[in-house]
């Protein structure tokens, strides 16, 4: 037994011996300044010519003079965006009837001059909730092809032209009628 345990000694003392006399080299360096940072969506509405829409008036066949908002990226970030309309009050039956015609004014800036680019046209009820919105998003200044295929960068605006319309087959039933509706444009990261 004092056999075995002077074995076991020895052999512990060897491994204490041969690690203590190893040598390894090495180097270090060190990469400093790290940093991460977010950037930001920042969505303005700019230069409001007819809006917000106070018609008054209207009858069947009515359509109203372009207005228009530029949709401004002062942030960091490209976004596209999206509008929808949202019924506030009065005549839900006006509402179901009335009709838009929303445009992209194209780099001259402007509505109706037969350069623009639809974006949507038809009922007020069809972009009416976030679930029914549509994509206006596109750069006037490197526009190719229809809104919704680009993106707004940062510094840089798209004009939105709009009319409404009360169509001519509009009934009786809508005479002396008011309604009123809120635009809402949300910006949202780029998903391209």
């Amino acid at each position: 037994m004092k056999i075995i345990k002077s074995l076991i000694i020895i052999v512990a003392m060897a491994a204490m011996a041969s690690g203590a006399t190893s040598a390894v080299f090495s180097d270090q360096e060190t990469i400093s300044g790290n940093t991460f940072a977010t950037g930001t969506l920042d969505l303005e509405l700019n230069n409001l010519v007819g809006k917000p829409f106070e018609v008054t008036g209207a009858y069947p066949g009515y359509i109203s003079p372009w207005a228009h908002m530029d949709l401004s990226n002062v942030g960091s970030l490209p976004f596209e965006s999206y509008l929808w309309l949202n019924h506030t009050s009065d005549s839900p039956g006006l509402y179901a009837a009335l009709k838009i015609d929303l445009h992209d004014s194209g780099a001259d800036l402007v509505c109706g001059n037969g350069d623009d680019t639809s974006i949507y046209s038809g009922l007020l009820s069809g972009i009416t909730g976030p679930g029914l919105r549509t994509q206006t998003s596109d750069n006037y200044f490197a526009a190719v092809g229809t809104p919704g295929n680009d993106n707004i960068i940062p510094r840089s605006a798209q004009r939105v032209c709009q009319r409404l319309e009360l169509p001519s087959t509009a009934s009786d039933a809508l005479q002396g009628k008011t309604t009123a509706f809120s635009e809402i444009v949300k910006a949202e990261q780029d998903d391209d």
